[in-house]
């Protein structure tokens, strides 16, 4: 293949590379801020799970003190009881002591089952924390791989800038003709690859339709490629150059 051809085709390699890694480069800082915000969703149902058992906790210590008070209670009716001789304070004071029991007993059974409950959810918290901490420390993993990411794609775009700056360099030198009718194609179509390949049967290889005028296109010796008429793009034919230049 005609040597400006393949500076070419070369040259336009890099720039798809360069254009790969900027959009990689583009999609990392997003990918990061999800993994950060699945952090915080994570951590947040960590918090969300402590305040419900929190929550149970303070009804167990509320039920308790309402037990303790109503066992207060009925152990100074009784004092009362043993020293009171009116017929009517004692009956009184007898059924203050049957409520506050009555209360007691309906808290045990509140107290029991809030118990129950705590135990419960104290267990499902730890399996959960510990699935919870395995997810972050995935997620930690990840953000240093993207971050370590970063570094390499940043070090491979140095390198092919490098690489494109010397390809225009010598295609400048040699071949400007190509480097500025590559840059013309380049950002009329606003797509890559903007130059390909004639294939068998007069396709063209970027949008793959056959050439209709292909026969009919007139070549100039010093430019023997032809723009496509559905896709825009350069269409080169391998050897045709040498063939002109001789």
């Amino acid at each position: 293949m005609d040597e400006a051809i393949q500076f070419l085709l070369t040259l336009q390699n890099y720039d798809m590379r360069f254009n790969e890694l900027e959009q990689n480069l583009k999609s990392i800082p997003q990918s990061v801020t999800d993994l950060k915000a699945t952090i915080a969703q994570w951590e947040q149902k960590i918090t969300q799970e402590k305040a419900q058992i929190q929550n149970i906790k303070l009804k167990i210590q509320k039920l308790e003190k309402e037990m303790s008070s109503a066992e207060e209670i009925i152990t100074t009716c009784k004092c009362k009881l043993t020293f009171t001789r009116n017929p009517k304070e004692s009956e009184n004071l007898t059924k203050k002591v049957e409520d506050e029991q009555h209360k007691i007993m309906q808290m045990e059974e509140l107290l029991l089952g809030k118990m129950f409950e705590l135990e419960d959810k104290e267990a499902e918290f730890s399996t959960f924390q510990q699935t919870t901490q395995n997810e972050i420390l995935k997620i930690k993993n990840e953000q240093k791989y993207q971050q370590q990411r970063t570094v390499d794609l940043e070090k491979n775009r140095t390198e092919v800038q490098n690489k494109i700056a010397a390809m225009r360099k010598i295609l400048q030198e040699n071949h400007a003709h190509w480097l500025h009718h590559y840059d013309r194609t380049k950002k009329t179509i606003h797509k890559m690859p903007c130059v390909v390949e004639l294939r068998s049967g007069n396709v063209c290889g970027g949008c793959h339709l056959k050439l209709s005028s292909y026969n009919n296109q007139t070549i100039n010796s010093n430019f023997p490629f032809i723009i496509c008429e559905s896709c825009a793009r350069m269409i080169v034919i391998a050897g045709l150059y040498a063939t002109h230049e001789s």
